[in-house]
């Protein structure tokens, strides 16, 4: 890995620790805690008892390696990481490794130039307050976070090897260019050695840049995609980009172009609309319009939204959301007001537009070359295929109530993925969650397991024998199990977590030396595979955010805690996705339910229950009933069980926009008995009970919550 150490970027201020390492003990202790309820009996016994000879033989010896390397090393952990994780990891980067985001809209739509300018502008500015060395550190709570990963935000590109990857970090002198991609065709914008201080000015500079593109640019035959080949495995790309840089000199200066660059925008033909639309343009689009091995690329759609993909292997998405949140900042602020910008680019020529300056970068080919770039097509066409991602949009309710229950949001949403899983598959699975270790010199992350003892037997509570035990008794079992997972994670931010440390036991063996069983025993890797694996970032500035799953028969699920709703984005190989979404808000419905109604006995349920069913069947007759006639004048015919309202029960039907009772020229009744319904809906005693159905109303009351009503209590 290339190295630039001229930038001057903010690194680890001298308090902060050095990465800790856990004691050997502690370490088996928790790894059975957090393993056994994912196997039987006799697969996890067999890998205790291997992992207990490992603690008692060769365990202290790699100990002693690990604390020797941490007195030497800024951290123990980083190199070992990003080789095991990411250089080491032979799968395609797009559907695997990439991470997505995608931003709010504004209030109108910015033409798709402008909107990319604002965006360049907003991200050199950001670059030029980085590399002076007077970003303000990042910190959690007042606490300081490691700056480390931002010297890789910048003119940075992983490149494909034979066996492992590398990542290279580009000089300023050489990397003051935007790479831009459009219609399959990648150009450099040359920027001034000294750029503009004015921002409508330079917005408008970079604009006509980009117009200029849009105008005189053909769509490349897809044959002959070159950014398509980054998303094929990474053998085949390496064996693909050795080709060509066969091919032609040429091709080596313009590919290097393409990786020197700052960073790459993606000027895109296609206009996303809905959630998953746009999520799954953010993902990988068709492949041909992107780089994805660069450290970062903006993508800007047709329609005026946007988003962005950050390559992972130096930079987590928490790292990349600092520059994200200034993007949008940056752009809100021009479409509040663009009439500015926009009359400065209609304006006469400008004498520093000069400065400024497009080629297109093009490439030689040949028949070898073309068939990796067919390979690659073929490869990312059937991924896609094979791929079904599908969002949820969870919109009862959100973090300020699941506070109110008085536990962890973050463990309420890992539960709820437990639950749904469990519900699918009837077991649970290995789940990674994504746990932050910045606040270490040069950390990153430590997995939160989120499976316990108590989650496996709240799971099967709820789902196996839901008739054995009452209400207070399943909530009691899953308020341990997040606390639980609550009391992991933390443990992990204070670097006391499991899967890292292992690891560095594992590569503190020396070359010659026999590998220990644990580290080949079927149930200690089977912990490692995981089925789910999830993170979460929570920012008001996204819509969309996501990855890929990290094995084949396993699921990638990002979400989002919001105030007032709850957000995934699910993928998988064909597993179900949409139906996981769907067992995700029946949980979540459930989850509610359960903590806020676990002091009422059975039969107090029974009678929430009946009520709602009462007034559902009322509501079932009268949209049976036949139309009664529209006229005021008509009469009224009442179904049976509805009370007659009077007409000025709510008001007349007057003049006024303001009126939301009024439809059409005429009062109908039976607005005013369906608005009666809801009132005495949310009249009743339990409205969680009103919230446990008001998603599953095509389903019978009781089956909605049967496992609510055991037979005995």
């Amino acid at each position: 890995m290339a190295d630039n150490n001229s930038i001057n970027t903010h690194q680890s201020p001298p308090a902060l620790e050095k990465l800790p390492i856990p004691e050997l003990n502690d370490t088996v202790s928790r790894f059975a805690a957090a393993v056994q309820p994912l196997f039987n009996p006799a697969e996890f016994e067999t890998c205790m008892a291997k992992l207990n000879a490992f603690a008692a033989k060769e365990g202290p010896v790699l100990q002693a390696r690990l604390r020797d390397r941490a007195s030497k090393h800024e951290n123990w952990l980083e190199e070992w990481w990003n080789e095991y994780a990411y250089f080491l990891n032979r799968a395609s980067v797009c559907f695997n490794v990439n991470y997505f985001f995608g931003f709010r809209s504004t209030i109108a739509p910015l033409p798709q130039t402008l909107l990319a300018a604002t965006l360049i502008d907003s991200a050199l500015r950001f670059r030029d307050v980085l590399e002076s060395g007077n970003l303000e550190p990042d910190s959690i709570r007042g606490k300081p976070m490691c700056m480390h990963q931002y010297q890789y935000m910048f003119a940075t590109c992983r490149h494909p090897g034979q066996s492992r990857d590398w990542t290279e970090v580009y000089a300023r002198d050489e990397s003051n260019h935007i790479a831009i991609a459009h219609k399959g065709r990648f150009f450099a914008l040359r920027l001034p050695a000294t750029r503009n201080t004015h921002r409508q000015l330079s917005i408008a500079l970079l604009e006509r840049q980009l117009q200029a593109i849009v105008d005189n640019s053909e769509q490349l035959e897809r044959s002959k995609s070159i950014g398509v080949l980054t998303a094929a495995l990474r053998d085949d790309w390496y064996a693909a980009r050795e080709c060509l840089l066969e091919v032609s000199p040429a091709n080596a200066d313009s590919l290097r172009l393409i990786e020197s660059a700052a960073f790459l925008v993606s000027l895109e033909s296609s206009a996303p609309l809905t959630h998953e639309e746009f999520s799954h343009a953010c993902y990988c689009s068709d492949g041909t319009n992107r780089y994805f091995d660069k450290n970062f690329q903006i993508l800007v759609f047709a329609n005026g939204r946007y988003g962005f993909n950050g390559e992972h292997s130096l930079t987590d998405a928490t790292t990349d959301m600092r520059l994200c949140n200034t993007l949008v900042s940056d752009v809100e602020a021009v479409a509040a007001d663009f009439t500015a910008v926009l009359s400065q680019s209609l304006s006469d020529p400008i004498a520093d537009a000069e400065d400024y300056s497009t080629a297109e970068i093009t490439f030689e080919y040949n028949s070898e070359l073309d068939g990796h770039i067919q390979k690659a097509i073929t490869f990312f066409d059937n991924t896609v295929r094979s791929h079904e991602l599908s969002t949820l949009i969870f919109d009862s309710f959100g973090k300020e109530q699941i506070k109110k229950m008085k536990v962890s949001p973050d463990a309420f949403v890992q539960m709820a993925m437990q639950l749904a899983y469990y519900r699918k598959y009837r077991h649970v699975p290995p789940t990674y969650e994504s746990a932050s270790t910045k606040s270490y010199s040069r950390g990153r992350t430590e997995t939160s397991r989120s499976v316990s003892q108590h989650s496996l037997e709240w799971c099967q509570m709820m789902v196996d024998h839901p008739e054995t035990t009452g209400l207070y008794a399943k909530s009691e079992v899953l308020k341990q199990a997040i606390v639980q997972q609550s009391q992991f994670t933390a443990l992990c931010a204070k670097g006391a977590g499991i899967d890292r440390h292992l690891l560095g036991l594992q590569y503190a063996l020396l070359p010659d030396e026999p590998v220990p069983e644990i580290f080949t025993d079927p149930t200690f890797v089977g912990s490692r595979h995981w089925k789910l694996s999830t993170s979460q970032i929570s920012d008001p500035i996204l819509e969309a955010y996501g990855w890929g799953e990290v094995v084949d028969n396993g699921y990638g699920v990002a979400y989002r805690i919001e105030n007032d709703s709850l957000h995934f984005n699910v993928v998988s190989q064909g597993l179900g996705s949409a139906r996981l979404c769907r067992y995700l808000s029946d949980a979540l419905t459930d989850m509610r339910f359960l903590l806020t109604n676990a002091h009422k006995q059975p039969h107090e349920i029974m009678a929430d229950v009946d009520a709602v069913a009462n007034v559902l069947s009322s509501i079932k007759l009268l949209s049976s009933s036949p139309r009664r006639s529209s006229s005021p004048d008509a009469p009224a015919s009442p179904s049976p069980g509805i009370p007659t309202i009077a007409p000025n029960a709510y008001g007349s039907d007057t003049e006024g926009a303001g009126n939301r009772f009024r439809f059409r020229d005429s009062f109908v009744p039976e607005t005013v008995v369906a608005h009666t319904m809801v009132d005495e809906l949310n009249r009743m005693p339990s409205n969680e009970v009103i919230c446990a159905l008001e998603t599953r109303l095509s389903r019978f009351v009781k089956e909605s919550l049967y496992w609510a009503l055991p037979s005995t209590s």
